[in-house]
């Protein structure tokens, strides 16, 4: 790539238009750098460049007025390539460096122990699955939160979900009760399957029940005999601001199907269906549409994001425009 070619490309880089190929033709001239270490490209160097050029001019002199009015020009032109160069080395892995900072900053899932507590915490796009001691086994959603103690004590099996939504597959323990906590909820088990979705962004909770039996406890409930529902298998319990809701379900998949990376829709609302396109895909929605009344249904299999926004798109009459990784509905 000659120096013509390299302005060209990285002005156009500059402005944010170049093709994955012109992308691709940057970055192995980057690989041919010397040095790759921003720290190479400084004043000195650049004092060092001028310098040399000052002294090709200088030892042209003598010749005539043409010729050396021509030379700077030249040379000049020669040192403005030479110093964008520099300088657009310096801005490209200089972004190299900060995304790999940020990628360190910023895993897809955190995980840590602090004071006899485990905590656990996914991004978008990432699912994690945790093995407790006592056998149970936990599949944690994208955007999700998770604490629970290093050690059940005391015939308790204590879970707190935080924020977002998991699988529970609860060990039998008769003896030692399986509770997940969100901030509305308590759910109790002995030994069963249940899904808990619990997103803020949502406004509503859906608790979920697979197999077995659960007991679930409304934390915030005026009268105690109001308080606890008992739920049978392929039973949902679901509550938004206005109401708590008992439903049931035929189909596992538009429960459970985020577990195997399908994106399932039953009567969704608008937040439901961004809020899982966000998750599954790791990207950014940003609506401007005043069409917000929303009961979505749908299933996703393999098909890629853009197909995805092209159905729902269609599907509820608006548009959609993708930069990066975020995407503008309107």
């Amino acid at each position: 790539m000659d120096n013509r070619e390299l302005k060209k490309l990285l002005l156009k880089y500059q402005q944010g238009t170049t093709s994955q190929h012109e992308n691709d033709a940057l970055e192995q001239w980057l690989d041919r750098v010397k040095n790759t270490d921003k720290a190479h490209f400084d004043n000195e160097l650049i004092e060092q460049q001028l310098t040399k050029t000052k002294a090709k001019i200088d030892a042209r002199i003598n010749r005539p007025v043409t010729f050396y009015r021509h030379l700077i020009i030249k040379l000049a032109a020669a040192a403005a390539i030479l110093l964008f160069s520099v300088f657009a080395a310096v801005f490209l892995l200089s972004k190299r460096h900060n995304a790999n900072e940020k990628l360190a900053v910023q895993p897809p899932v955190e995980h840590q122990i602090s004071k006899g507590w485990v905590f656990w915490k996914t991004a978008k796009g990432t699912r994690q699955t945790i093995k407790l001691a006592d056998g149970s086994v936990i599949v944690l959603n994208a955007s999700s939160r998770l604490h629970y103690p290093q050690k059940f004590t005391g015939h308790k099996r204590p879970v707190y979900l935080d924020e977002g939504e998991a699988l529970f597959t609860v060990a039998k323990d008769k003896e030692s009760p399986f509770t997940v906590y969100t901030a509305k909820f308590a759910t109790t088990a002995l030994g069963t399957a249940f899904n808990i979705r619990s997103y803020q962004k949502e406004s509503k909770v859906s608790i979920s029940l697979i197999h077995g039996k659960i007991a679930v406890q409304d934390m915030h409930a005026s009268k105690k005999v109001q308080a606890i529902r008992i739920l049978l298998p392929h039973q949902q319990l679901v509550a938004d601001l206005h109401s708590i809701k008992s439903t049931s379900f035929n189909d596992e998949t538009a429960v459970t199907g985020w577990v195997n990376g399908l994106l399932s829709f039953k009567d969704a609302s608008m937040a439901e269906v961004f809020n899982g396109i966000e998750n599954r895909f790791g990207v950014s929605i940003i609506n401007h549409s005043k069409h917000t009344d929303w009961s979505y249904t749908g299933i996703f299999k393999t098909e890629p994001l853009e197909e995805v926004l092209q159905t729902i798109c269609l599907t509820e009459n608006i548009n959609y425009s993708i930069t990066n990784n975020e995407i503008t509905i309107y």
